[in-house]
């Protein structure tokens, strides 16, 4: 019996979000209205959040010899399992600098810090080991490649979410090769078009027949999920206030998971992902504005 039900790879990083009036075009400038330094990276992210709704989670991770104390204690103490949180000598915690408007577009600027290196790096199996869905998300195909054949070796079931470095981190034989091995897919509408390109396919209908469940979410318009045939429509469940939507994609994965981990239907996996989503769009950050489980089903609840 495994001892986590979700084990995560991916970056656990530093958000330095900068909120503009608008992004600006190139080769101009414009003056900031705010910044401010958050925990952030779509790993710890999902980790944390899924973590806090009571899935029994473990992380791993790559950051720097400076991370912060205070970032590992919040990890912490949401009980997610980091003894696979390496503190790699030489390298600078990763940082982003995410630049948001009012109507919540965003550009995002990231030092990989190890990750830049990570391709090369020996795998961390212990979260593999020990955990019943392996979830890979952002940082390095070659190091995935490697953690997803030993998934497969000792029988776990895969979910594969490269997020926004599908667009520049993957091509078409490095994404074709983790697509093809793993079980569950992730992607938002810009990321879906990069993944159809790669895989040569027309519609989103095509790739839920290569894994056995994908999940598209589509912001505004809410989500979708495939399964076995079957397609939910999932609605985008409005917040209580709209402050920012970095971490919304991550929460959502967080709250799907938890209600997964609960023996839930997929189309509730849905629901509760989108209502956990919603709550970080109450706040900047991606790990500001935690939901309990509780919180989750009652806001799903007064929607459907």
């Amino acid at each position: 019996m495994t001892e986590f039900f979700l084990g995560v790879y991916g970056h656990t990083v530093l958000d330095y979000i900068i909120t503009v009036p608008r992004l600006p075009p190139p080769n101009t400038s414009i003056e900031l209205i705010d910044r401010q330094v958050f925990f952030g990276g779509t790993g710890a992210n999902i980790a944390r959040i899924a973590s806090s709704l009571g899935v029994r989670t473990a992380l791993s991770s790559f950051v720097g010899e400076d991370f912060p104390a205070d970032y590992e204690e919040a990890l912490r103490r949401a009980n997610v399992e980091i003894s696979e949180l390496a503190k790699v000598e030489g390298y600078n915690t990763p940082v982003a600098w995410i630049f948001s408007d009012r109507e919540h577009n965003q550009i995002c600027v990231i030092d990989q810090g190890p990750y830049r290196d990570s391709g090369g790096f020996e795998v961390r199996e212990n979260t593999v080991r020990h955990s019943e869905i392996v979830h890979i998300c952002t940082g390095r195909p070659e190091y995935y490649i490697k953690v997803i054949d030993l998934a497969l070796e000792l029988g776990r079931k895969v979910s594969f979410d490269p997020a926004q470095e599908i667009h520049y981190v993957y091509d078409k034989d490095t994404f074709n090769a983790l697509l093809r091995k793993a079980d569950h897919f992730f992607a938002n509408e810009s990321e879906i078009r990069t993944a159809l390109k790669y895989t040569g396919l027309q519609k989103k209908e095509e790739i839920a027949e290569i894994v056995d469940l994908l999940i598209v979410t589509l912001g505004k318009n809410g989500s979708l999920v495939f399964h076995e045939g079957e397609r939910f429509e999932i609605p985008a469940i409005r917040p209580d206030r709209t402050e920012e939507a970095t971490g919304m994609g991550d929460a959502y994965r967080a709250g799907f998971y938890a209600a997964w981990s609960r023996g839930m239907d997929f189309d509730q996996c849905g629901w509760a992902g989108s209502a956990t989503a919603s709550f970080a769009m109450e706040s900047r950050g991606g790990q500001t504005n935690i939901p309990t489980w509780e919180e989750v089903l009652s806001r799903a609840e007064k929607v459907r």
